[in-house]
């Protein structure tokens, strides 16, 4: 693989995809309260489709732990917890860790080279969205490179079911993140797979303490008993 993973590469979204994100993005800012009825109609309206790709972005949502499907019932968002929210992150790390400390045995010098250039875009960039995908992307590559099929697909169900705005939102995230991103690489370079593996596990699980405390402050709890 060689050269800057470009925008085009990323992966491309299908209808299903566009709602889940719109819904996922909804329950995340607090919009969608857990225990919410989903209205399937409005949501089916407001992007100009039937209900067959609201009801399966539902599906993809519900193997995320985001939404309850009930028979005959609807779909409700899920009644997520802030301990629901450090396990998954937790589980996402201990399968990241897995990912990375493979990765460190089979990475090359030019694979090495595009993560350093993927770091090297993200540093210079203002744009805290562009921040975000190419944060995505690194760990994307990181992953592609250490994971078996079956691995890879649990990585991108469990990636899916995180929330998204934490260089908008947390004011540190974006410096920690690139600390945490340099001592990773640094740890693939030396081909360490010990140190890639705490360093990633480390990372997610400080991602699972600013998730919980972003969604704090946002809101996603606001009347219920949250605490762990």
């Amino acid at each position: 693989m060689t050269g800057v993973v470009p925008e085009q590469r990323r992966p491309r979204r299908n209808l299903k995809d566009e709602v889940a994100i719109y819904i996922r993005e909804q329950i995340f800012s607090g919009a969608f309260k857990p225990g919410q009825k989903i209205d399937q109609d409005r949501v089916a309206q407001e992007f100009g489709v039937s209900k067959l790709p609201v009801r399966e972005a539902l599906i993809a949502l519900e193997s995320e732990g985001l939404v309850d499907n009930l028979a005959r019932r609807g779909a409700f968002v899920a009644q997520l917890t802030p301990e629901d929210v450090a396990d998954h992150y937790a589980i996402f790390g201990m399968l990241v860790a897995l990912a990375h400390e493979r990765a460190s045995e089979r990475i090359t010098d030019a694979q090495v080279s595009v993560l350093e250039q993927i770091l090297e875009r993200m540093e210079a960039t203002r744009d805290l969205a562009e921040q975000e995908a190419l944060n995505d992307d690194f760990h994307r590559m990181v992953n592609q490179i250490g994971g078996s099929r079956r691995l890879k697909s649990v990585l991108r169900v469990l990636a899916q079911g995180i929330p998204r705005g934490f260089f908008e939102f947390t004011p540190d995230w974006s410096e920690q993140a690139m600390r945490d991103h340099r001592s990773i690489l640094k740890a693939l370079r030396e081909h360490d797979g010990e140190a890639a593996a705490r360093q990633a596990r480390q990372h997610l699980a400080d991602g699972g303490r600013a998730a919980v405390a972003m969604l704090r402050a946002t809101g996603f709890w606001d009347g219920m008993d949250s605490e762990i």
